[in-house]
């Protein structure tokens, strides 16, 4: 059979089209170096970032999945609208490379976009690898109107691929916390084997238990983002008998993979009052 010349083409288009790829997955979807959510966290129907919501005065975190065929450069935008609606971190996802596969995790931030990316990753020497992983840390002003906003990665790989959000800023304020960063760990965080909700879960276990004592971190890792924004949601939390009582009648953790903290979150921002606790 004999493939006309429109067809073949088409067929390379849209060949070309499906290897290069820009996605966005909660903090609890970590992404291994071939695109792939990493066992620990895989839920059977993983949260679709769309309209995140965001506390005043907290901060939101995604990652950012970008996918392209060795031998490829992109460049990686982060823009909001307004452009004050919020302030944009932007961290590269490093891989550590464990038993049960690569887990990115440790974090180097960004300070100039757009990130220029190429692929393999020159700084990972990982055989195959066709996909870069970064970590959008979004704040949100304590002075900001509670609405909504866009926000959109943007892909630029000889054509665009652009993934929008649009943020919905919720009155909660969430406290300030004295202190200030501080260089080292406030606690002991989980293995990085761990699923990624082990960092929420051991802030989570304090709050219900009695022993809530934040320290703030200076977020060197993924696992230091996901207890930090831990902490922000036990900030604003109701009574640890009402979390508990939750958490007992959530579905299993092989439903909802590591994303099942984001029930907590969910109630969190549902039932917290505008100015905070």
């Amino acid at each position: 059979m004999r493939i006309g010349v429109p067809t073949l083409i088409g067929a390379l288009a849209a060949t070309a089209l499906r290897a290069q790829s820009l996605e966005i997955y909660s903090e609890f979807q970590r992404v291994d170096p071939f695109g792939n959510v990493v066992a620990i966290d895989r839920a059977e129907h993983p949260r679709e970032i769309l309209s995140p919501a965001a506390a005043r005065n907290g901060y939101a975190s995604f990652h950012v999945v970008v996918s392209v065929p060795p031998n490829s450069n992109y460049l990686l935008y982060i823009v909001s609208n307004p452009l004050n609606a919020c302030r944009v971190a932007l961290y590269k996802e490093h891989f550590v490379k464990t038993g049960g596969g690569w887990i990115p995790d440790t974090l180097a931030e960004l300070h100039r976009l757009p990130d220029f990316g190429a692929m393999p990753d020159p700084d990972e020497d990982i055989p195959g690898q066709n996909t870069r992983v970064y970590l959008l840390d979004v704040w949100i002003p304590p002075e900001a109107n509670p609405g909504r906003f866009r926000l959109e990665a943007q892909l630029k790989v000889g054509y665009w691929i652009v993934r929008p959000m649009e943020v919905r800023v919720i009155p909660a304020l969430v406290p300030n916390r004295s202190g200030g960063r501080e260089p080292g760990r406030a606690a002991t965080l989980p293995r990085v084997e761990e699923g990624a909700d082990a960092a929420a879960v051991a802030v989570l276990n304090d709050y219900i238990s009695g022993a809530f004592n934040p320290t703030p971190v200076q977020p060197l890792t993924v696992r230091d983002i996901i207890r930090r924004n831990a902490i922000q949601d036990m900030a604003l939390a109701g009574s640890p008998e009402a979390l508990e009582k939750l958490r007992k009648g959530l579905p299993s953790r092989k439903t909802l993979g590591a994303e099942w903290y984001l029930r907590i979150r969910d109630l969190v921002y549902s039932e917290a009052q505008p100015a905070g606790r």
